[in-house]
């Protein structure tokens, strides 16, 4: 991230959990902060984990596993990914 921009906005970070998921959504489901990560794009349990090793890289953050169970839809972890990078 550029050091002029620490935190991320939530646009930054759905556009980044959109590239993402790009191998994990075949059928090309739409995305948006509503849909379910397992439930509307089918992702299944090691992408999510793909998927959060990924931003977890991306953003230089450690998301709890306590988190990531919490995590239904692609806003509850664009929320989560922002308050992670604002510590």
């Amino acid at each position: 991230m550029p050091a002029n921009n620490p935190t991320p906005s939530r646009t930054q970070i759905f556009d980044k959990i959109c590239e993402l998921l790009v191998p994990y959504n075949p059928k090309n489901h739409e995305i948006t902060m509503l849909s379910g990560i397992v439930t509307d794009l089918e992702v299944d349990s090691t992408a999510v984990f793909d998927l959060i090793m990924g931003l977890e890289d991306f953003y230089d953050i450690s998301i709890p596993m306590e988190l990531v169970s919490d995590i239904k839809t692609v806003g509850e972890l664009v929320n989560a990914t922002r308050q992670l990078t604002q510590e």
